[in-house]
């Protein structure tokens, strides 16, 4: 008595858009998290401002348009969540992630040490700009306080949650790209080789 052995075909992956499209809803959805972590909580102490980096993680595997985007939306989300004036941080973050696309999109390298490096520098000059703007502008009675109570711990803060950022969007990149299958063809006689 002979048994038949059955192979199972191949199944195949979810399709190109369906990856696309569940990469962009679990950004959609992380962001909206950490909106919600921003406004958790009782106002007094310094929070993580945790869309800084993950739109910077965003902006270095996307276009400079949807990075731009995700940074304006961060931005006004950041606004919301802090009291502050809507649309300026959104407008600096659409700027900034736009050119951070377009950098890593021409010159750098996609890696972990220049994506903090430009975290870092994204979220010092945001620091300057938030410091100046809102506190030394109306010289504030006691700004000097705010910067080193609130504003420098938030940034450390930010700086700290940034590496979490970029490998959640690793993964989310490469969980959404399919894998390429490379077909040799075989020599044929019919093709002129010159």
């Amino acid at each position: 008595m002979a048994m038949k052995i059955q192979t199972k075909p191949k199944r195949e992956g979810l399709s190109q858009n369906v990856r696309t499209v569940l990469k962009w809803l679990f950004y959609v959805l992380t962001m909206i998290f950490f909106y919600c972590v921003m406004v958790s909580g009782s106002g007094n102490g310094s929070k993580a401002l945790m869309l800084i980096p993950f739109a910077t993680a965003i902006a270095c595997y996307e276009g400079e348009i949807p990075a731009a985007v995700i940074g304006a939306i961060s931005g006004i989300l950041i606004d919301m969540a802090t009291g502050q004036l809507l649309g300026f941080t959104g407008l600096y973050l659409c700027l900034f992630c736009g050119i951070i696309s377009g950098m890593f999109r021409q010159f750098l390298r996609k890696n972990i040490i220049n994506y903090f490096a430009l975290t870092v520098a994204t979220c010092l000059i945001y620091l300057y700009i938030d410091y100046y703007f809102f506190y030394v502008i109306w010289d504030y009675e006691g700004y000097q306080e705010v910067l080193k109570a609130r504003l420098i711990p938030s940034h450390l803060k930010t700086i700290v949650f940034s590496p979490l950022c970029y490998l959640t969007c690793l993964i989310a990149e490469r969980l959404s790209t399919v894998k390429r299958k490379l077909e040799l063809e075989e020599k044929s006689e019919m093709v002129d080789r010159v």
